[in-house]
């Protein structure tokens, strides 16, 4: 470092140029001069892979079929970026139990096997894990913390591309300030920063911006654990972090659109072939009623065909409507407490609430509506002057009102479960959510299924006694 010093006080003027351009507003923009900033940036992160991979065991090789899903979903989020023509991005998948993921400077991912193992398969969960490192990236966080952390020295230095070329002390230099602020982290307003962005990549490249709050969830219902503790001792506060992505979700639907004639028809052809409420579950076990209870008010009376018995999942609760999911995984049920609060819960097959929407008192829930996937539910809610378009997702456990108007009379979901339909008395009009295409993974690796032998002893008795012979191989 003593070297560089001596070089740059022979460019004094230099470094007054380059002060200039930090008080003016920064650095050149990527388009101008951007090609050498991104080698920089490059380098530097290169310099640090080597000590990631050692600390964390190295890299672990995913089976080829799930490898190829991974990168399926990481090149679909990379194709949403605005950085992803300059720098080449990549994904490394360490050989570690720890939660934990992240990004270094020049477009190099890192995610451990043990938090893609805990997110099993979910790809709007890995999208939010991995958009969130990519708008790190994005966003320069990494590298603009090393030239903070190395001072105007190095940004002098830095300034030399436009007239020569970064010199190896440089560089190295910078990968082992890198990799002291790796485990400090970028600090709480980046970590924000990188959620939002992240939640757009996501939505951009065709999945549900709600995985955003879905990874939060995740990540709070693990904070206690060890093996976390890489991963919180340097990001925000989780349940803040899933507040703000919970608020943001409404931002990713549009206003409503009114549809044409032809389109109108086929809204009132749909719904007269679609039951207004599924009283029977798909698999044919539990048919929910409405009857009185004690209190004289409608309750949910579940019978079971296979136990050939009836019971009661909410005791004598208020109930006003019921519905199954198309899959049968869950049941809605609109609820109404001593205090004459209207609410939502979910029940799972065993009657169990697993999510609850409560309303402000003196609202009025109705008009239960299942997307055909089963995970969100559409309804309406009058809170004596607006009718409210509300929509859940039952596995993000988060509810938004997605239109608010003086009346509707009904509503579908489109046929494409793409957005939610509704009729405001004279026209249709459709509320578009973000736009979801599934993971396609192109030319496909078989996942090959292997018989396995099983061996299995021979008890025999002697006396009192038992003895196991050797074991007779049996195919399965």
């Amino acid at each position: 470092m003593v070297v560089l010093i001596g070089r740059l006080m022979h460019r004094g003027i230099l470094a007054l140029i380059i002060a200039a351009v930090l008080a003016l507003g920064g650095w050149p923009a990527v388009g101008a001069n951007g090609g050498l900033m991104d080698q920089f940036e490059r380098s530097v992160g290169a310099g640090a892979v080597p000590e990631l991979l050692k600390a964390y065991g190295g890299e672990y090789d995913l089976p080829v079929w799930e490898r190829q899903w991974v990168d399926a979903v990481f090149q679909r989020l990379v194709g949403a970026t605005s950085r992803g023509d300059a720098i080449p991005y990549s994904l490394t998948v360490l050989n570690s139990p720890e939660i934990n993921a992240f990004a270094l400077p020049g477009g190099f991912l890192f995610i451990t096997r043990g938090m893609l193992r805990d997110l099993q398969g979910d790809p709007h969960r890995l999208a939010a894990v991995l958009g969130h490192e990519l708008a790190h990236v994005e966003l320069k966080h990494g590298i603009n913390s090393v030239l903070r952390q190395l001072g105007m020295t190095v940004l002098v230095e830095v300034g030399m591309f436009w007239l020569d070329v970064a010199t190896p002390e440089l560089v190295r230099a910078a990968s082992a300030a890198l990799l002291q602020l790796l485990r400090l982290g970028w600090g709480r307003e980046a970590e924000f920063e990188a959620d939002l962005l992240g939640q757009e990549l996501a939505a951009a490249a065709g999945f549900d911006p709600v995985g955003a709050v879905m990874l939060m969830d995740y990540l709070l219902s693990i904070e206690s654990e060890e093996r976390s503790a890489g991963l919180f001792s340097t990001h925000p506060d989780s349940a803040a972090r899933r507040a703000r992505a919970a608020r943001r979700l409404v931002n990713f639907w549009s206003d409503p659109v009114r549809l044409d004639e032809s389109a109108q028809l086929k809204v009132l052809r749909d719904g007269r072939n679609s039951p207004s409420v599924a009283r029977m579950d798909l698999k044919g076990r539990f048919t929910v009623d409405l009857r009185p209870g004690a209190k004289g008010t409608p309750t949910l009376v579940v019978y079971d065909a296979q136990l050939q018995e009836e019971r009661k999942w909410l005791g004598d609760q208020h109930v006003t409507d019921a519905a199954w999911s198309p899959s049968g995984s869950f049941l809605a049920v609109i609820v109404v407490d001593d205090a004459h609060n209207y609410g939502i819960q979910i029940l799972d097959r065993l009657g169990r609430v697993v999510q609850e929407w409560w309303q402000p008192l003196g609202s009025e829930v109705f008009c239960l509506r299942w997307d055909p996937a089963g995970q969100r539910l559409a309804y309406l809610v009058d809170d004596g002057e607006h009718i409210k378009l509300v929509v859940g997702y039952v596995p993000g456990k988060a509810d938004l009102v997605v239109y608010s108007g003086e009346g509707i009379a009904d509503m579908y979901w489109w046929e494409d479960a793409s957005g939610v339909v509704f009729n405001d008395g004279s026209h249709w009009y459709l509320v578009r959510g973000p736009r979801l295409e599934p993971v396609i993974v192109v030319n496909p690796i078989p996942r090959v299924l292997e018989r396995k032998s099983f061996f299995s002893p021979t008890i025999e008795w002697d006396g009192d006694t038992i003895r196991l012979t050797r074991p007779q191989l049996s195919i399965p």
